[in-house]
């Protein structure tokens, strides 16, 4: 069975489209969290999650065209890509996560995606799937990008950038 066929495909289709659900569920959070406290970056994490949600679409309209149906769920993915991963578990509950940590955890979540994405791009013989995860892996570099800016008009250096 090639890399481009298979369960091999199929898993990493699902597995993608669970991770942009439940980021784009994230940063909805994010974003109610500092609504009020600072527009922009509130428009951003609305406009992240907006795109998550696209990319989502995405891998499902391409899971259908080759497998039918995607299937409901039936756990998380036991291989974290793109889940944010908070120090302080409880800043969200207390609402006392800055500004600066939820950049940082969006920051973190993406650069794991643009390594996801790009590590598969590598990876998948198939022209139509190696193109949908370059595109992928592009988009998650522009939420890099914007983070990082975010980060450093606060006065914040970002604490990992490696590429």
């Amino acid at each position: 069975m090639s890399n481009s066929s298979g369960e091999n495909v199929r898993s990493t289709l699902l597995r993608g489209i669970q991770i942009e659900a439940r980021n784009a569920k994230v940063y909805d959070t994010f974003a109610q969290l500092f609504q009020g406290y600072d527009d922009s970056v509130t428009a951003i994490f609305c406009e992240m999650a907006d795109e998550e949600r696209q990319h989502g679409t995405d891998l499902e309209q391409r899971y259908r065209a080759r497998f039918g149906p995607v299937p409901v769920p039936a756990e998380e993915p036991k291989e974290v890509i793109e889940a944010p991963d908070l120090e302080d578990a409880e800043a969200l509950i207390f609402d006392s996560m800055t500004l600066e940590q939820a950049l940082e955890v969006g920051l973190k979540a993406e650069l794991m995606a643009r390594e996801f994405y790009q590590r598969e791009a590598g990876r998948i013989s198939d022209p139509d799937l190696q193109k949908l995860y370059q595109e992928l892996g592009e988009f998650e570099e522009d939420h890099v990008r914007r983070l990082e800016e975010k980060l450093a008009e606060k006065g914040h250096a970002p604490k990992s950038t490696a590429r």
